[in-house]
C-alpha cells in the first residue's frame, strides 16, 4: 500500500512525497514519514484524494490501509 501511495501521490501532482538533495536526506524523510500537499499543486485535488494518500503513506504499517479498505475508500 505504501508503494501504491507514493504512486499515486506522483500521478495527482508529478513530484514524489519524499523528496531531498541526496539519497541518504530522502530515506531519512521516508523514515519519519512526513510529506506535505504543497498548495500550489494540490488546490484542485480533491479532499478525497489528499484522505486516501495519507492513509495509504502512513508509516507504521499497522495502522496503514489495506488494499481490501482503499479499493473501498470514496475516492475510488
Amino acid at each position: 500500500m505504501w508503494s501504491c501511495g507514493v504512486i499515486l501521490f506522483i500521478l495527482l501532482c508529478g513530484y514524489p512525497p519524499f523528496g531531498g538533495r541526496s539519497e541518504d536526506e530522502i530515506l531519512k524523510k521516508v523514515r519519519i514519514g512526513k510529506f506535505t500537499f504543497e498548495p500550489e499543486d494540490w488546490d484542485k485535488i480533491s479532499e478525497e484524494a489528499k484522505s486516501l494518500i495519507k492513509k495509504m503513506l502512513t508509516y507504521d504499517p499497522k495502522k496503514r490501509i489495506s488494499a481490501e479498505l482503499a479499493l473501498a475508500d470514496p475516492w475510488i
